[in-house]
């Protein structure tokens, strides 16, 4: 079945990308509801407490990388259901977990779940999007955002009509009808194999020997990312930028406590933020796909926004401040994060798109992990949240920096591109008008 870009069943892949994404990166971005149940039932430390927040990123990111090597070989519907199927098993083992060690280790299985349906879902969309493409990856990222806006007062409600242990068992079950959301991804051996059929009629030994000479030149162009400068420069700029992320979204409810306000009114801060975050996701798409600004400059800006009021938390403790400030950061991380994955994307060659995607997520995973044991760190060390938010502010700016050193370094190539094509269309021009001279002559 062929798939045009931008029409027909892109928007139902888009669909599925958008609801796994919910029912598991979503959840995920929403423990920190949990962390205070969990802190004070296994009497944790900020430190510990933190790992079981961490665990499932921690140990999904190395497996990042390699999703797109297994959804190579296996395809990515099969490997994008199984992850679904994971995600909430391992979210009803947690619920069952007699104590903190099973804990850890079912929370890890949710993360290697959710990485096996994130991941996939997201080059699906590079591959099925064109033109639109800027659009669709904030929409089906924006499914983080509803993930984020549902399970806060969902988990707070099931917490006091069930416990925890209720409230991770129904949820595990919820987080089952990500397999059927799955299902809807395009079905193929692999769209990483898909080559365009001029290209293929130019080198045909790659369509005859696809297990051999093909394969192993595909797997050489997949890790030919690591040769990128610019690329390595954003996935540095997207790991400061992910510890500066989860230090918010995980501690900010247990920063509105510390501040004495009640449990319920803490976790509302995590649905302002997603409510927010899902506005700017879903239009800044709109922008950029019709020129009105660049996504690079777009970059710049948002990321800038979110560290100075990140520096600002310290002000005050009232809670209206702090709604305010979830509503400003929440406004410019929606549109940070997607146009992150996005710029990476245009900072790739297309061969480099699916282990540049890849790679990216891996560093969300890993770093927003780091992050939040960092802030659990430097809280037990200074007894406040305050430091770990100044220090995500930090972080924001080691990210504008060098995303800024990035753009520079696009935009000269761009010139010296533009440069190249205008000096080749000038002396075309000119053999053409000698040529037509010496015909009339």
């Amino acid at each position: 079945m062929a798939l045009v870009p931008d029409h027909g069943w892109a928007w139902a892949m888009l669909l599925g990308a958008h609801v796994s994404a919910m029912l598991s990166n979503g959840y995920l971005l929403a423990l920190g509801v949990f962390y205070i149940e969990w802190k004070e039932v296994f009497d944790l430390s900020a430190t510990d407490a933190s790992w079981l927040l961490s665990m499932p990123m921690v140990v999904a990111s190395p497996l990042c990388f390699f999703i797109g090597i297994l959804a190579s070989c296996v395809g990515i519907r099969p490997v994008s259901m199984l992850g679904a199927a994971v995600t909430g098993l391992g979210t009803i083992l947690g619920s069952v977990s007699s104590n903190i060690d099973q804990l850890y280790i079912c929370n890890g299985l949710t993360g290697v779940g959710t990485v096996m349906t994130v991941s996939p879902g997201m080059i699906m969309i590079s591959h099925s999007f064109k033109k639109r493409y800027v659009f669709a990856n904030g929409l089906a990222v924006l499914g983080l955002n509803v993930g984020q806006m549902v399970f806060p007062p969902l988990i707070r409600l099931l917490i006091v009509s069930y416990g925890w242990r209720g409230a991770m068992f129904i949820i595990g079950a919820l987080q089952l009808n990500g397999v059927a959301a799955c299902a809807l991804f395009r079905p193929m051996k692999s769209i990483l194999k898909d080559v365009p059929r001029d290209d293929e009629r130019r080198r045909p030994c790659i369509k005859r020997n696809k297990c051999g000479d093909g394969t192993l030149r595909q797997h050489v162009k997949y890790l030919s990312i690591f040769s990128n400068i610019r690329a390595m420069l954003v996935l540095v700029a997207v790991c400061a930028y992910s510890m500066a992320l989860i230090v918010n979204l995980f501690h900010l409810p247990e920063r509105s406590k510390e501040a004495g306000w009640s449990h319920d009114l803490s976790a509302m801060l995590v649905f302002v933020y997603g409510l927010i975050s899902a506005v700017t996701r879903s239009t800044h798409g709109w922008l950029v796909d019709r020129n009105y600004i660049g996504p690079f400059k777009l970059q710049l800006i948002v990321i800038l926004g979110a560290t100075l009021i990140s520096f600002l938390n310290p002000v005050s403790d009232s809670y209206t401040f702090l709604v305010f400030y979830t509503l400003v950061l929440g406004a410019f991380l929606g549109v940070s994060s997607p146009l992150l994955i996005v710029n990476m994307k245009n900072v790739a060659s297309p061969a480099q798109v699916p282990s540049a995607i890849c790679l990216t997520w891996a560093s969300f995973y890993l770093f927003s992990g780091v992050g939040s044991v960092l802030a659990g760190t430097i809280y037990d060390a200074t007894g406040n949240y305050l430091a770990p938010f100044l220090t995500s502010g930090t972080l924001f700016l080691l990210a504008f920096l060098l995303f800024a050193v990035v753009t520079v370094m696009k935009s000269r190539q761009d010139k010296r591109l533009k440069l190249h094509v205008d000096t080749t269309s000038t002396a075309v021009y000119h053999v053409a008008t000698e040529d037509i001279g010496q015909d009339t002559a």
